[in-house]
């Protein structure tokens, strides 16, 4: 085991809960007669988001804007009704995580920690899977906004993150994972993924491979752009040109990860290869079993994510290691407006020849 690189990254998130739904939770005889969030945000003519930023002081708000709100909330007669918002608190000590694909080890793997660390801090995960799809993202944002969740972790699908903007809560924090959508303006934690793949083709550069075939996720992800971006840095200090026709797309699935080495092997001469998911590995290992391709005497493979079967294959398949550790603490304070102080940490932290 060669140690080639660990990255951390510290995010404090912190969550707050708003009391634009104290209305619909009061149910005294004249609670209807109560002027709501709705009605204050409307006479002073912003969001609820924002009236609620300006009640707990959770985000800076222009002094003009606080001013109105403050004068709006005066004229209505308005109070902010803490024991709601407790209430309301004590409904939604969940956070929400949107994974791509739950097939994939690396993703159950980072529901699991997370999972770990907020169970003993008294949350429940809600977990959605989108099969790579993001129209079935945007229902997985809707169903647990609905659900009011303190918090959500996505690890999006989207190119953009105009795609999903609409469909992100104004008012719940969202930290983005693994994949960072272009405009994206969240807080957000990644693993080095350039610096892995760099790492891991410049170990079959150093073996003596000039032909190194690449498997790629699909097109739109930031992990397959940078993936092959630390491929391409590799072979550039190697000073060897970057062959189009050696990069192969495998859709971050099993069954591309197969056709593509199927390609590569039947239309190039490649001597080794580096595939940059552990679901198109699967693929890919599979088309060479079935073609009588041995690794690594015929063939060299390195794959990019670790996972448990790598351990048991003749011989035991290579990989660069994700580490995906995550810690955490929960502190409560002013009726959970901040509900948790937590610390991520993602590595790629270790090339593995097994």
């Amino acid at each position: 085991m060669i140690d080639i690189y660990e990255r951390s990254v510290m995010m404090y998130v912190n969550d707050y809960v708003n009391d634009y739904v104290h209305h619909n939770l009061l149910k005294g005889s004249d609670s209807m007669n109560k002027p709501s969030i709705r009605d204050v945000a409307q006479k002073a003519d912003v969001s609820t988001a924002t009236v609620s930023h300006v009640i707990n002081g959770t985000r800076y708000v222009a002094e003009t804007t606080a001013t109105r709100v403050q004068l709006a909330m005066k004229a209505l007669g308005y109070i902010p009704n803490h024991a709601a918002k407790t209430l309301r608190s004590q409904k939604t000590s969940t956070i929400g995580i949107i994974v791509p694909d739950l097939a994939n080890h690396f993703f159950t793997s980072v529901v699991k920690g997370i999972e770990d660390v907020l169970e003993k801090a008294g949350y429940q995960l809600l977990v959605g899977n989108t099969n790579e799809r993001v129209d079935v993202e945007i229902q997985k944002l809707q169903a647990f906004t609905s659900q009011q969740v303190s918090g959500l972790i996505v690890a999006t699908s989207a190119l953009d993150v105009k795609d999903i903007q609409m469909y992100l809560p104004e008012d719940v924090p969202i930290v983005f994972i693994d994949r960072i959508p272009k405009g994206m303006d969240q807080p957000s934690v990644t693993v080095a993924n350039e610096e892995g793949a760099y790492s891991a083709v410049s170990e079959l550069l150093s073996t003596g491979h000039k032909h190194i075939g690449m498997i790629t996720g699909l097109n739109q992800l930031s992990t397959t752009v940078e993936r092959t971006s630390g491929y391409k840095r590799a072979l550039q200090e190697a000073k060897l040109p970057y062959n189009t026709a050696l990069v192969k797309s495998g859709d971050s699935h099993v069954q591309g990860g197969y056709n593509a080495c199927k390609h590569l092997f039947e239309t190039e001469q490649i001597t080794a290869l580096f595939v940059a998911n552990n679901l198109m590995c699967i693929g890919a290992i599979t088309y060479l079993k079935e073609q009588n391709i041995h690794i690594p005497r015929e063939v060299a493979v390195i794959g990019f994510d670790d996972y448990e079967w790598a351990n048991i294959t003749a011989p035991p398949l290579s990989v660069v290691h994700q580490l995906c550790l995550i810690s955490g603490s929960v502190h409560r304070k002013n009726c959970l407006r901040k509900l948790m102080n937590s610390r991520l940490k993602t590595a790629t932290s270790c090339w593995q020849r097994r």
